[in-house]
């Protein structure tokens, strides 16, 4: 993504460790979530199998997003997967991400500037 403005999307306590909540940035929404160990990640709401949105139709499992719609699986760099029942993990489609980071208390997302 190209680099843009930063904003002030929650406040730092809002997202604990292993929650997800809905954010949004102009027209743009958002999975604001952090993994089991504390890392914060910043994504696109909405899954790209089926279009679920992540923040109501997701969960974390230790260090990834989970949408339990088809239970397709994003990392905090938004790379997709699948485990199927034998264990076997394959790749699906890829989440967009967004940079984020923690100043004072506050999460801020950097988002693209209007072409």
């Amino acid at each position: 993504m190209a680099e843009g403005s930063w904003v002030d999307v929650a406040a730092a306590d809002d997202v604990a460790p292993a929650a997800v909540v809905a954010v949004e940035v102009g027209e743009v929404e958002l999975a604001l979530w952090r993994t089991a160990e504390g890392v914060l990640s910043a994504c696109d709401a909405r899954c790209p199998h089926q279009w679920s949105h992540l923040a109501a139709a997701g969960v974390v499992d230790g260090e990834e997003l989970v949408c339990l719609s088809h239970f397709w699986r994003f990392d905090t760099e938004g790379h997709g997967s699948k485990v199927s029942v034998l264990g076997r993990r394959d790749a699906k489609g890829d989440v967009a991400t967004f940079a984020v980071r923690e100043v004072a208390g506050r999460i801020e997302v950097q988002v693209a500037e209007p072409s």
